[in-house]
């Protein structure tokens, strides 16, 4: 596949990226990227799932079965994969349900510092304590406004 191995060759240096670099981004070795390029080996198919990804290229782009780089599948937010390995469907136009967001698998930053798990279950916990307060204030308050209306036919004097 000389095509794949210029192209990964190719795509690298546009990114200006060692073979060191690509291969900590994929989980590979340098050894490994120089034999792809040189096209002495092939990657499997995880790994050129993993190399489009990191290049936001289609596989058949690297594959060179099309010369049109952008990927078929984007998801809801923009992140760019080539099978879509996540469940959007509580995705609905712009709004989110936020304890599913935060379940969903994706990767989440603050400050560019991604969310861990813990800190997400946390998040998670903090979302349950404030809804359930919530729902306790709009209690009272409809309790509150039901003592201060009226009952019609009662005489609203003695109110």
């Amino acid at each position: 596949m000389l095509v794949l191995g210029e192209r990964i060759k190719s795509m690298r240096n546009s990114k200006e990226w060692t073979q060191e670099e690509l291969a900590n981004k994929i989980g590979t070795t340098k050894h490994v990227i120089s034999n792809w390029e040189r096209s002495k080996a092939n990657p499997d198919p995880r790994q050129i799932i993993g190399l489009a990804n990191t290049f936001e290229v289609s596989s058949d782009y690297l594959l060179g079965l099309t010369n049109f780089p952008e990927p078929h599948f984007r998801d809801p937010f923009g992140q760019l994969s080539i099978f879509p390995q996540i469940d959007y469907a509580f995705v609905k136009g712009t709004s989110w349900d936020l304890p599913k967001l935060i379940n969903s698998g994706i990767p989440l930053f603050v400050e560019n510092k991604e969310i861990s798990y813990k800190d997400k279950q946390m998040i998670n916990s903090v979302i349950e304590v404030i809804m359930k307060r919530m729902k306790e204030v709009e209690d009272e308050i409809k309790d509150e406004l039901l003592i201060d209306i009226p009952i019609s036919g009662e005489d609203s004097s003695i109110l």
